[in-house]
């Protein structure tokens, strides 16, 4: 859904390439795949391949794939291909309804729909990292497969009634980062897929990654089944989650933003830091310049909109954007959160519900605070 192939260029610019060791890819993928033949095998039996790759893939990767599919037909789908492979790029999510097949309902409501394209290919290859993000679940090869090949049309209702349900059923303070149980997002996503399996044999080589650490990211690679490799990267990311989880709570806490234009690690930075809060806690997020923060449809959508109508008008032209903001509003309204006074940007913080301090307030504001840490 948001993607892993898309979330990570709401903003300026791509997230950094995961340099994964190119020698764990393929022990992963030849010595070690989960329920599945290995990967060289099942390309050996294809003749035309599709490979999907979230955007944050170092060209290695690329290389060794393309490489294996010597004298195959490929086609690739990201939003970051290596200039050198672009001769074989494909899309196929940007095409009219009508080059969708109805394979029934995701979510329950959600009109399921598949490019009939799909056909035309023996082997589906994902490649993405896993990562842990707010509300989401675990964003990884599930959602790259399901954003590469249904239509944008079950995209966008699928997180439409998600959000809508966060809301009037499910209630969005039980849901949180890595939930995937009761979590109306992921489940579709999964329920989805299992209904696109039924076109796409795919196999998918995940990496785990810690986006909170991404300069000295160890990463662990996992392939085979689709969801059988996810999960494994999933157990990683959360058994590194819960053993960094503060021994003891704090009063306040302040973040200060080094990437704010990486929408994904903003999120995961501000729930990471909510988590830490005692209850009525104070959050202080310092950054420079918010306007710089994602593109001009998510700052429309979060200046002038409520939850409920975040969650009500999501379409086929705003999801991605529709999706964060929704969540970004959740913690400025269920938190104690500040943000440094900026003559330019007040009204517009003070109309999203943001409280802007000016250095006496911010003083005030964290010596309030008995116990305080900083991220």
């Amino acid at each position: 859904m948001i993607l892993n192939g898309q979330c990570l260029k709401l903003a300026d610019n791509t997230a950094k390439t995961i340099n994964a060791n190119i020698e764990n890819i393929i022990d992963a993928t030849e010595n070690n795949p989960i329920m599945s033949d290995s990967l060289s095998n099942l390309v050996k039996e294809s003749n035309n391949i599709l490979l999907i790759v979230s955007p944050d893939i170092n060209i290695e990767i690329y290389d060794y794939i393309v490489d294996i599919c010597n004298g195959k037909n490929i086609a690739i789908i990201s939003d970051n291909i290596p200039e050198k492979y672009k001769q074989y790029q494909t899309t196929l999510n940007q095409s009219p309804v009508e080059d969708y097949i109805f394979f029934g309902a995701c979510a329950g409501r959600a009109p399921m729909l598949i490019h009939k394209n799909m056909y035309n290919y023996d082997l589906v290859i994902t490649v993405s990292s896993v990562i842990m993000n707010a509300y989401g679940g675990f964003l990884g090869s599930i959602t790259t497969l399901f954003n590469a090949i249904t239509a944008p049309k079950t995209i966008a209702t699928v997180i439409k009634y998600a959000l809508q349900d966060s809301i009037y059923k499910y209630n969005v303070h039980k849901l949180s980062s890595g939930l995937t149980i009761r979590n109306p997002v992921y489940e579709s996503i999964r329920e989805g897929i299992i209904t696109a399996s039924k076109a796409v044999h795919s196999f998918s080589i995940n990496i785990a990654v810690d986006y909170k650490n991404i300069e000295n990211n160890n990463t662990s690679i996992f392939a085979g089944d689709t969801f059988l490799s996810q999960i494994e990267a999933q157990n990683i990311i959360m058994e590194k989650h819960n053993s960094q989880t503060p021994p003891h709570l704090f009063d306040g806490i302040k973040v200060s933003m080094k990437c704010y234009n990486n929408v994904v690690y903003f999120i995961s930075l501000i729930e990471d830091a909510c988590k830490k809060l005692n209850k009525g806690g104070r959050l202080l997020i310092e950054i420079s310049d918010i306007n710089s923060f994602g593109n001009e449809i998510f700052k429309e959508i979060f200046y002038n909109n409520t939850l409920t109508e975040i969650a009500d008008n999501v379409n086929e032209d705003n999801y991605m954007e529709s999706f964060y903001a929704f969540i970004l509003k959740y913690y400025t309204q269920n938190y104690h959160i500040a943000l440094p006074a900026n003559e330019k940007l007040n009204n517009a913080l003070i109309q999203a519900g943001l409280n802007p301090l000016n250095d006496e307030e911010l003083n005030k504001f964290l010596d309030s605070c008995t116990n305080k840490g900083s991220i």
